[in-house]
């Protein structure tokens, strides 16, 4: 199980920071994040504004598993995971406490990374 991305995206000009992976800034990073953008951005204008109630977690399908989405005041966060569970703890991660520095927010998605991965090894023995 591995959560891919986690991204702040501003509402207003899309303009984007990767919050995890923290050191990883490559070339492919940044174009699935740009895709997924794009994706979340199109779902925004489609949905109905009163479905899009501020915390409210909205997932899709994506072609390596799901991309979840929160608005929180000005800003959209976008998880892509392999799983719809990995998102939303990934997510609510984030919701518990927004105005974390991008460190701590990478430090909380983490342990919920590093928590999946506790669980299926218990799962095989």
């Amino acid at each position: 199980m591995v959560i891919r991305l986690v991204a702040k995206v501003k509402l207003d000009d899309m303009s984007s920071q990767v919050l995890y992976p923290i050191d990883e800034q490559k070339d492919e990073r940044v174009a699935l994040l740009m895709g997924i953008v794009q994706l979340v951005s199109a779902a925004l204008e489609r949905d109905d504004p009163a479905s899009l109630s501020e915390g409210k977690h909205h997932f899709m399908k994506s072609d390596r598993g799901v991309v979840g989405y929160v608005t929180l005041g000005d800003y959209v966060y976008i998880a892509e995971a392999d799983n719809e569970n990995e998102v939303a703890d990934s997510l609510t991660s984030i919701t518990n406490k927004p105005e974390a520095s991008k460190e701590e927010i990478a430090k909380r998605i983490q342990k919920v990374a590093d928590k999946r991965g506790r669980e299926i090894s218990d799962l095989w023995g």
